[in-house]
């Protein structure tokens, strides 16, 4: 045997173990079907807003990791995390999201049975009207028993022509047009897994599963990566709220990106322009947005 096909073995061994120890973990004793893991920073004026949202859907946990934040994201998702309904850890420094999605698959995975990986500008959401998130998933991953984990793919919702933040609302209420299909980014995916069956995080859009893992779309084909072209979805998705207005692109794109370490990394306003599309109108989350005035009010601080 050569050192090459040594070394490619040595690297393959801390996998094998992983699934090894997991195949024999069982599934009882879940504490929770569907839990979330976000990480995020200065989210003040939309995280309540966000949070609601994911518990009216069906989502049982959250597990969020403050990246530093010198708002009061803090304060606003304290009461939620006293209820029981969110895990905060406080988790500062530079390019932390997939240090901090690690983090919880190593101490949260074993309580879920799934686990979603994704934005505080981004909603999962079913687009069965009678249908809660966690159903939706578990059909799917029924009918792809060897799966282990389900890739969704964006829905990319513009500016709806905003410039400036808009004075009253929500995200849910004001944003309310879309990217067609195949546009700018709509084949880009986010992924639900079973944890047992991933063996670490080194990009936010998907795993590294054990030996043998994979995902699929909720039509059952195999998504390699961050990517999945195909048809619209008709079962689940994510509704990424990607730029809002103008005036908060350029505010959030100081913070620079979760997953970069370099601070001169940010996004430009070219990239504004490129991917504020508006081509369907698409209120579908109007519900969930009503619903959500009537617990919390308005979840737009008031401008200066």
């Amino acid at each position: 045997m050569d050192l090459k096909a040594l070394k490619k073995i040595v690297k393959l061994i801390p996998r094998a173990y992983c699934r090894l120890r997991f195949a024999f973990s069982g599934q009882g004793g879940r504490k929770h079907e569907l839990a979330v893991v976000v990480i995020v920073k200065n989210e003040e004026p939309y995280i309540r807003e966000w949070i609601e949202y994911h518990r009216l859907a069906g989502i049982s946990h959250i597990y969020l990791y403050d990246n530093g934040s010198t708002d009061k994201t803090a304060e606003y998702v304290r009461p939620y995390a006293d209820e029981g309904f969110v895990t905060m850890t406080y988790f500062p420094g530079r390019g932390m999201q997939t240090a901090a999605y690690n983090d919880a698959l190593k101490k949260y995975g074993k309580d879920c049975r799934y686990m979603a990986f994704i934005d505080a500008d981004e909603f999962l959401f079913s687009l069965k009207p009678d249908r809660k998130l966690p159903e939706v998933v578990e059909e799917i991953m029924k009918e792809n028993p060897k799966a282990c984990g389900l890739a969704v793919n964006w829905a990319m919702f513009g500016s709806a022509g905003f410039k400036e933040r808009p004075k009253s609302g929500g995200v849910l209420s004001n944003y309310v047009y879309r990217a067609g299909p195949g546009e700018r980014g709509t084949d880009c995916v986010k992924t639900i897994v079973r944890p047992e069956t991933v063996y670490r995080y080194n990009h936010p859009h998907y795993p590294e599963y054990m030996l043998g893992g994979f995902s699929v779309d909720e039509n059952g084909r195999r998504a390699k990566g961050g990517r999945n072209p195909g048809p619209e979805p008709v079962r689940i998705r994510v509704n990424h709220y990607f730029t809002k207005s103008e005036e908060e692109w350029i505010e959030r794109r100081k913070l620079g990106k979760a997953d970069k370490k370099d601070e001169k990394d940010v996004r430009t306003i070219d990239e504004f322009y490129r991917h504020d599309n508006n081509d369907v109108f698409d209120d579908s989350m109007s519900a969930f947005a009503a619903a959500i005035e009537e617990r919390i009010g308005n979840t737009v601080y008031e401008a200066e």
